[in-house]
């Protein structure tokens, strides 16, 4: 009698540790699904804007203008947004600024850019992203006059359609005097009604580029 109880007892331990076939079925169909319903995407670089908005008089009006240029690395990629976004990489030529004013790109490039240390380009990536492939915050880091300096934002998608906000603080990059430079040879046309000429160290960032759906790549 107490061999059939162990023996029995032993073959409901050898069941319990042996799921059904039926039940390796479901998770093999449910890891399948989950694979097939992830959307992999293909960063087009044609479609890619960097705006910027700086800010003059002291009733700080807005300035706004963009780079012709816009480089990222890789140039080509695919994956989640959340994926595709995380550690790319970004150079921007300054001399491609464009306000729609040649005069004033002219003196932004040469006075404010030029005053710098070794900022013919603006350089910089995405160091981390946290969010889902609608809508998160994303953190950058910038390089320019020689300082890297990270800095926070946010990402929002709608449809295709991917937008970057952030904001930065020239003085945290040691920029200060080239502000002041540039404000200097502007001087006039940053006056406002009060007479006084200034020119803000804060400067909004909007970055807006399309993202082309591929098929799963695996």
């Amino acid at each position: 009698m107490k061999k059939v109880i162990l023996i029995s007892l032993f073959g409901l331990l050898i069941a319990a540790c042996n799921p059904s076939s039926n039940s390796g079925s479901e998770s093999s169909k449910t890891e399948e699904t989950t694979v097939d319903s992830v959307q992999f995407y293909e960063y087009q670089r044609a479609f890619t804007k960097l705006t910027w908005t700086a800010y003059k008089t002291t009733a700080k009006v807005g300035v706004s203008g963009s780079f012709d240029e816009f480089n990222v690395n890789p140039g080509v990629s695919y994956g989640t947004v959340t994926a595709l976004l995380d550690q790319l990489e970004f150079s921007i030529p300054v001399s491609t600024t464009n306000s729609q004013n040649e005069e004033r790109d002219g003196k932004i490039a040469a006075t404010f850019f030029g005053s710098m240390m070794n900022t013919e380009n603006i350089t910089g990536k995405f160091t981390s992203v946290a969010g889902n492939d609608t809508s998160g915050s994303i953190r950058i880091e910038i390089s320019m006059n020689d300082i890297a300096y990270e800095v926070d934002g946010a990402y929002a998608v709608e449809g295709n359609k991917v937008t970057i906000n952030t904001s930065i603080h020239l003085g945290d990059w040691k920029a200060e005097p080239s502000v002041s430079a540039l404000n200097k040879v502007c001087d006039d046309l940053h006056k406002g009604e009060d007479g006084i000429s200034k020119l803000w160290p804060e400067v909004d960032i909007v970055i807006e580029t399309s993202l082309k759906p591929v098929s799963n790549a695996s």
